[in-house]
């Protein structure tokens, strides 16, 4: 069980590790490592891609990889993902010791395709069918940590060199994966079945879409869902560039680390602790509109703001709003549908999740070249739009489905 823990962490922290050193190694003249002699839009683009190319091939795979798992086995996917990312860090970290900045891409690229650690892992815990609740509670909370600690080992291990942090989540992976490999996760033996491959696609992630548009709940919900994923993904990849760029601010990358770490504990207190404890008094719809509207709220906060410590308050609200919105929204999918089709709604949830981050990358990236405030400013706006959104669509999820187990009405 340990395992499976260890191998979410490390699957968050390798998400986020490379985020805070987009600045230095691509935009700071004083540190940077690629294309120095590109175009300040040219890189900001190089960038986002960086963090678009990982979630768009999360998109397509961690749908495959999850069936993949059901026919299988959890174990041997477990090790394939592990692998992938052991191999992905390792190649990214080469990439900066080296200044190869398409080796930086390939192992981005094989990261994006084995990026299913956490839901398999996730699977894994279910299959144990020992309190599942608490399990997948500990799960969320291990992947939250690791949202704190990936700017964390970002921000400290750049002392050493810009390829330490990479190098350490190498170690971390490998760890993970010798754990699995030796009995630190076992599963029941299957009778063994020749894999069906017609019942696996790559476009998985995409058809779940268009069967999600035959229920006009469900679509706009994920409608409002897809647009704070767009939103989120654009404030949280270039705040880091914002903060560092921004005339009257200029932190530093330690200082921007422990923006996104307080951001982090921002997470972690939501879901551990705050959602669930409002939950029991509020609507979901209330809570996500809420939560919406104030993180819309706090990222305008971050563009008016001062001093270091103001913005470190700032990291801390949008940490505890967004987590606020995020369990809310996808309670009130899973509440729309049947038991047996919550894998079918989650997984959406998870596709709709990778393309909102891929989109507002490239997105973001774009806009990142022209001013560093603009891709904060469209996050503030689309955030905005979210909760006015989920206003409506609420009301016709609340409409349309009763309340099951938890206190989804208002």
């Amino acid at each position: 069980m340990i395992a499976l823990f260890l191998l979410i962490l490390v699957d968050s922290i390798s998400a986020t590790v490379i985020i805070p050193l987009l600045a230095p190694l691509l935009i700071d003249p004083a540190t940077r490592v690629f294309l120095p002699d590109a175009s300040h839009a040219l890189r900001n683009f190089i960038g986002g891609l960086l963090v678009a190319i990982y979630v768009f091939l999360e998109l397509y795979m961690a749908p495959v990889l999850g069936r993949l798992s059901d026919q299988c086995g959890r174990r041997p996917v477990l090790l394939l993902c592990g692998a992938g990312v052991l191999l992905g860090n390792l190649m990214a970290g080469v990439a900066v010791d080296l200044h190869v900045l398409p080796l930086l891409f390939l192992g981005r690229v094989i990261g994006g395709i084995t990026a299913a650690a956490q839901p398999t892992a996730q699977a894994a815990l279910v299959d144990m069918g020992i309190d599942k609740p608490r399990l997948l509670s500990y799960s969320m909370l291990f992947s939250s940590l690791g949202y704190v600690l990936g700017p964390v080992v970002a921000s400290r291990l750049s002392a050493i060199s810009f390829s330490a942090p990479l190098h350490f989540c190498t170690l971390l992976t490998l760890i993970a994966v010798v754990l699995i490999l030796t009995g630190g996760y076992r599963e029941e033996a299957k009778p063994s079945q020749k894999i069906d491959w017609s019942d696996i696609s790559i476009w998985e992630g995409v058809r779940c879409f268009r069967d999600a548009a035959r229920d006009g709940a469900v679509r706009g919900i994920l409608g409002c869902f897809l647009l704070m994923q767009v939103a989120w993904g654009s404030f949280f990849v270039f705040v880091s560039v914002y903060l560092m760029e921004a005339s009257h601010l200029r932190m530093s990358l330690a200082e921007v680390g422990s923006f996104m770490s307080i951001m982090g504990i921002g997470f972690c207190i939501s879901n551990a602790f705050l959602q669930p404890a409002l939950s029991r008094w509020f609507g979901m719809r209330s809570l996500a509109v809420s939560g919406l509207g104030l993180n819309a709220a706090t990222m305008v906060l971050c563009l008016v703001l001062g001093s270091t410590y103001q913005q470190y308050a700032a990291a801390f609200i949008a940490g505890i709003t967004i987590n606020i919105a995020y369990p809310s929204i996808v309670t009130m999918l899973s509440d729309r549908v049947a038991p047996q089709r919550q894998g079918w709604i989650l997984g959406m949830v998870g596709s709709a999740a990778a393309m909102g981050w891929a989109v507002s990358s490239v997105v973001s990236g774009a806009l990142g070249g022209l001013e560093q405030a603009l891709p904060v400013v469209l996050a503030s706006a689309l955030m905005s739009c979210a909760a006015l959104a989920m206003t409506v669509a609420g009301a016709r999820w609340q409409s349309a489905v009763a309340p099951i187990q938890t206190k989804t009405g208002d």
